[in-house]
């Protein structure tokens, strides 16, 4: 099956005067948000993709790249065969950010992308293996507003105020979600030049959020696409539709957008949304509609209290450093 990275194959000698941004494009894109651009990258410096890979590959090699414990971890190798297509060659990168307060229950990263067609595509990264970036996943669900993503509407209005470039803004899983809310609350100068906002499998907003007139204006520039099986696509509320598209992969790992098949410069849509992901989604949201906002708050304590007994600070580390006993969660508990 087709995917993003065989897309670069076909369109990789195509520019976009010949062939205008797509879907696919962003989906390319937001993959690239979660490259950690540590020491390659800074907040003010803008860089050229292949400046960006050559820097990047000296400080990281492959065989490191590959065995790090990531769904997303070859990445990395997408975007080089990205820079060295007549497509993307003249990509400039610039104003890197990457906050993680575990105070403040925040992740939050972005980057953002000056394209050869004068345009620029704001990326907002997904959420990444620590166990503070899926705690604020979490806490999107009894929060009208969580620390990224105040800290995304203050990115996009930076990077949308460098210059006068027609903007458009996406991201993958929470990268989406940042992205539909930086669209919707940003500034008027930034938001009147949003060509286009890109939320890929993201999840959407508590019901008051998802109806307000921020979100509702920008609705007709919402790309939202989902794989058939998606669940985290369908989780809460969003005033937008959604585009079914097949995934080589089953269940919870179709929510990886590199097994999204691809056909020219789309997606393959799929007719519907699978029975179970209907089913699930429905079950879930009406456990979060049901439960009022200060029992999910206690409900994602819990969870995350338990989990930080372990020590660890990503998922990965969880079958290494278990949680010692049952007082400690008994502890947790309380």
């Amino acid at each position: 099956m087709a995917t993003v990275s065989d897309y670069l194959d076909w369109s990789g000698d195509i520019s976009f005067s010949d062939d205008p941004f797509n879907e696919v494009d962003n989906v390319l894109l937001s993959l690239i948000a979660y490259v950690d651009f540590e020491g390659v990258l800074d907040e003010e410096k803008g860089m050229s993709i292949g400046e960006v890979c050559r820097k990047y590959f000296w400080i990281h090699s492959p065989d490191e790249i590959k065995a790090r414990d990531s769904y997303v971890k070859l990445v990395p190798f997408l975007m080089e065969k990205a820079s060295r297509s007549r497509r993307y060659s003249k990509t400039v990168l610039h104003h890197y950010v990457n906050i993680i307060d575990a105070d403040a229950d925040e992740q939050m990263s972005a980057v953002t992308f000056d394209l050869e067609d004068g345009t620029s595509y704001a990326a907002f990264r997904g959420t990444d293996g620590s166990i503070i970036g899926w705690r604020e996943d979490f806490n999107l669900a009894w929060l009208r507003q969580t620390r990224g993503q105040r800290h995304a509407v203050d990115y996009l209005n930076a990077a949308g105020n460098l210059n006068n470039r027609k903007l458009r803004v996406g991201g993958h899983s929470k990268g989406g979600n940042f992205a539909v809310y930086a669209a919707a609350f940003c500034g008027e100068s930034v938001r009147n030049r949003i060509l286009r906002v890109c939320t890929n499998d993201g999840p959407g907003f508590m019901q008051d959020v998802a109806e307000s007139k921020e979100i509702e204006a920008i609705c007709d520039k919402v790309w939202s696409l989902v794989p058939e099986q998606s669940l985290f696509g369908l989780l809460m509320y969003g005033a937008y539709d959604h585009e079914v598209i097949k995934s080589s992969a089953k269940g919870v790992f179709q929510h990886d957008a590199q097994t999204w098949q691809v056909l020219g410069s789309h997606f393959v849509r799929a007719l519907r949304l699978s029975e179970r992901s209907v089913l699930l989604s429905k079950t879930l949201n009406s456990w979060i509609a049901d439960v009022e906002p200060e029992q999910r708050r206690k409900f994602v304590d819990f969870v995350f209290d338990v989990l930080e007994t372990s020590g660890a600070d990503r998922f990965s580390e969880l079958h290494k450093n278990k949680i010692k006993n049952y007082g400690e969660l008994i502890r947790a508990a309380r």
